[in-house]
């Protein structure tokens, strides 16, 4: 379960791993230089794991979840056929600070790595949505960092990653570089984490090491919706997609934005919600009045896949979602093709709808805006994109 914003650490903490049972230890860590800064994390956040000294195909089934963090993890010749097999046959693997590093030296995923002499701390910036930073910025942003992740410790030498084309970053480290960024690869997915959300010794001066906790650092957080998202890869990449959470707030709060013309209105309607407590409505009152509503950063969705879009909508008249494809998240990323519109008739109920996008490899962030022109009202609720399946098509 994803929460889209975060009010009480622990509490999300909880909903993301949960408690540990037989059915959740699929996570594996990899033992060796510094692993215990990540093994105390996955105990901070609640979250079943087993430690594995060597790494062994028979481990390695795949409905389980590789986690290579530390310094230079020990792994040997052959290491390399063994995970990329255990990525083509659904497995996933989760790749921090120094383990991502061994991914971009194996050749196994699509990057190049720049790596800055000592610890670093990185101000990570959004380059969309996506379940890995959902509750980012947190309701007070901490250092008051709000457009990222803030306080991102390189502790073991990963990588800032230049990412090819089969890669799809999800952290800005500014410029052309990522903080974090994931690949499928077969059936599975390989999510690599440059820093250490985990945290691990701090570098200020050549002599002594600080140690820096994720939890001090806030990040904690991100390392557990690093593990939910790959444990379910079905989740809502939307956040705050019944709009209960912060709706009179501005777009950086409440993830969505609207845009109102010629006397078009909105309004946050609190009785009748077909789910939760609040829907929108907008309201056109002229013939060339235009409402819209449309997410306020792009959504990451990774190329070459297939995704469920669903909506509830009740309203006057016709109107339409217009999908624009991009190949970047950037300000002025233009869509690789048109924007794809779809029609919807009205409805005088309210009627639950989905259909199927189909995301190529080049255009692998979307933005989703519901159009209502002239006189009439739009009211719309439970917003929803989910991957449809793991299948390689």
């Amino acid at each position: 379960m994803f929460v889209n914003t975060m009010k009480h650490l622990a509490f999300i903490l909880t909903l993301l791993c949960g408690n540990a049972s037989a059915a959740d230890t699929n996570v594996l860590v990899l033992e060796g230089s510094e692993t215990n800064f990540l093994r105390d994390a996955l105990k901070r956040i609640e979250c079943p794991f087993v430690s594995i000294l060597k790494l062994e195909a028979s481990a390695l089934t795949p409905d389980r979840i590789l986690i290579l963090s530390g310094k230079e993890p020990p792994l040997s010749g052959g290491a390399e056929k063994l995970i990329e097999a255990f990525l083509q046959k659904g497995g996933n693997v989760l790749a921090l600070g120094g383990g991502a590093k061994w991914m971009l030296d194996a050749k196994l995923f699509d990057a190049s790595g720049y790596y800055p002499t000592g610890s670093t701390i990185h101000q990570s910036t959004f380059e969309g949505y996506h379940p890995v930073t959902f509750g980012y910025p947190m309701e007070t942003p901490y250092k008051n960092w709000s457009v990222g992740v803030p306080m991102l410790l390189r502790a073991t030498d990963g990588p800032l990653m230049r990412t090819g084309p089969r890669a799809v970053s999800i952290l800005s480290a500014g410029g052309p570089f990522s903080l974090a960024a994931f690949q499928r690869i077969g059936k599975g997915i390989a999510l690599l984490i440059g820093a250490d959300p985990q945290g691990g010794h701090e570098f200020l001066s050549l002599e002594k090491p600080t140690l820096t906790l994720g939890d001090e650092l806030k990040t904690d957080l991100l390392l557990a919706n690093s593990v939910a998202w790959l444990r379910e890869q079905g989740c809502n990449l939307i956040p705050n997609s019944g709009f209960e959470e912060n709706a009179e707030s501005g777009s950086d709060k409440s993830h969505w934005e609207i845009v109102l013309r010629n006397n078009a209105k909105s309004q946050w309607q609190r009785k009748g919600a077909p789910e939760g407590n609040v829907f929108l409505e907008l309201e056109g009152t002229k013939a060339n009045s235009s409402a819209a509503v449309s997410t306020f950063r792009p959504i990451v969705v990774g190329g070459e896949t297939e995704v469920t879009f669903s909506f509830r909508h009740k309203g006057t008249g016709a109107w339409k979602w217009e999908v624009a494809f991009l190949p970047s998240a950037s300000d002025d990323a233009r869509p690789s093709s048109k924007q794809q519109p779809i029609p919807v008739a009205g409805s005088s109920t309210w009627k639950k709808e989905e259909t199927s996008l189909r995301i190529s490899a080049n255009a692998p962030y979307i933005t989703l805006t519901a159009r209502f022109d002239g006189i009439g009202s739009l009211s719309l609720d439970e917003i929803t994109l989910k991957r449809a399946s793991r299948e390689v098509r």
